[in-house]
């Protein structure tokens, strides 16, 4: 019987040691993306699922608090599109790049675009929102 059981305790072993060369195996650019993979965790909804409740949101928003759902008063976000403009045409291009607005429109202020481009803007900021939400909290600055 202890002859047996010494078979399985080497029968484990063997097996173990099996079990550490088949994860050794693999290559070491693999481990390395997985392990900084690793360091970085979503606590939360998916990036899509952020993204769709940031404009649902602001769907509710229109149907809510402005009596005009078809031209809701958006003077917060025409104040913000004209303060990037001044400040940071940059962000400003990045955002109007993310809601696919053609080069030619990016002089126009936000009530001149249409109902279509609105939204596409609206949603191209909730884009930056939801990203903005998942960005890792603690970066460090190489000096």
């Amino acid at each position: 019987m202890s002859n047996s059981a010494a078979v399985l305790v080497k029968t484990k072993q063997l097996i173990q040691l099996l079990g550490n060369v088949k994860q050794d195996a693999r290559p070491a650019d693999v481990i390395a993306h997985q392990a900084n993979i690793k360091l970085y965790q979503n606590q939360g909804a998916t990036f899509e699922n952020r993204v769709n409740g940031l404009n649902q949101a602001a769907k509710l928003r229109t149907s809510v608090f402005h009596c005009d759902k078809q031209n809701p008063d958006n003077r917060e976000l025409a104040g913000f599109i004209e303060y990037l403009r001044l400040s940071d045409v940059r962000m400003l291009n990045m955002i109007f790049y993310l809601a696919e607005i053609k080069s030619n429109q990016h002089h126009l202020g936000f009530d001149e675009f249409n109902k279509k481009e609105q939204q596409s803007i609206i949603s191209a900021i909730n884009h930056i929102k939801a990203l903005a939400a998942l960005l890792p909290k603690h970066i460090a600055m190489p000096i």
